[in-house]
């Protein structure tokens, strides 16, 4: 039987892959319409380079966490491969990328915090709801990079 890890492994690159895709279909729809409307009807929609820009950025930050997820994002080399290394090597290998989520988690809950009673302009959307895929983003990225640091060690 298949561990439990892999298991939550592959559903969760499912699921990020299915995101992706379903968002770059989005964007997809979303442009061509735009185009059709402005060159075919002569009347701009107004909110869709808004929500293309929301898109783009959702789609920036999934692609992170599965390239993370995939550990295939820059760390600091060693000599040996951080993932077969001690912790205190992994711990120093990750740190940048571990501060780096951290600082991104931080800065989006202030930045929600402190624009929640905006509006966005196009989609009068408030600006609490527009913001919290950097915050989850953060948050899910430091979880990740924790638990590579912390991870056990295979047997050999």
């Amino acid at each position: 039987m298949e561990p439990l890890r892999s298991r939550l492994g592959r559903w969760a690159g499912w699921l990020v892959h299915a995101g992706i895709a379903l968002l770059v279909a989005l964007l997809a729809l979303i442009l061509m319409g735009q185009v059709f409307f402005r060159y075919g009807l002569n009347a701009s929609l107004y909110w869709s380079e808004e929500l293309a820009r929301y898109i783009l950025v959702m789609m920036a930050f999934l692609g992170l966490l599965y390239l993370l997820f995939r550990d295939s994002l820059t760390t600091i080399a060693l000599g040996t491969p951080p993932s077969t290394t001690t912790v205190g090597r992994r711990l120093l290998a990750y740190a940048p990328t571990l501060l780096f989520f951290c600082f991104l988690a931080w800065s989006a809950f202030a930045l929600i915090s402190r624009t929640g009673s905006q509006r966005s302009i196009a989609l009068s959307l408030p600006m609490w709801a527009v913001y919290p895929p950097m915050l989850i983003c953060g948050a899910v990225g430091a979880l990740i990079m924790l638990l590579k640091i912390l991870r056990r060690q295979p047997s050999r």
